[in-house]
């Protein structure tokens, strides 16, 4: 998805705004969601994170995302997606991630997008090389050259 700048520093502003929100909390125990509230075109209206908080647990906002004001449902995947979050998909359509939602005593229809914690896949020795970080032990390639930087042996 091609962005501009201001929709990539949106997305970046809505990603710490997700990590910050969940600072000090566990995505497992909270059962963190982002909600959401469309307008009269794609963009959204509201964005808030919302999880378990409180003794007894109970399902609470935690904060406003105001970042993701503005934004389609896509490019908050994504946000969710850098904050390290995964989502389970419920079903294969465009919003297959996202459940409709309508708040007891609300006129209005809100969409909600589950949060799952997601650990990142370790960056392979090469990458890690090329980061000026250290190459975890156990873990190496061979080594390819790029067909761009490869050296011919003889002319013609």
């Amino acid at each position: 998805m091609r962005m501009n700048r201001k929709v990539a520093r949106q997305v970046g502003d809505l990603n710490e705004q997700i990590r910050l929100g969940m600072s000090g909390l566990s995505a497992n125990k909270n059962a963190p969601r982002i909600l959401v509230r469309r307008g009269r075109s794609a963009a959204l209206d509201a964005c808030e994170l919302w999880g378990m908080a409180g003794q007894p647990p109970s399902l609470r906002r935690l904060c406003e995302l105001p970042a993701g004001v503005g934004l389609d449902m896509q490019l908050i995947e994504q946000a969710a997606a850098n904050a390290g979050f995964a989502f389970p998909t419920i079903d294969p359509g465009p919003r297959g991630r996202w459940r409709r939602i309508q708040p007891p005593g609300s006129p209005t229809v809100w969409f909600e997008l589950d949060l799952l914690p997601f650990d990142p896949p370790h960056a392979s020795a090469r990458e890690a090389r090329m980061d000026g970080g250290r190459v975890p032990s156990g873990r190496t390639e061979p080594y390819m050259p790029s067909p761009l930087t490869r050296r011919r042996t003889h002319r013609r």
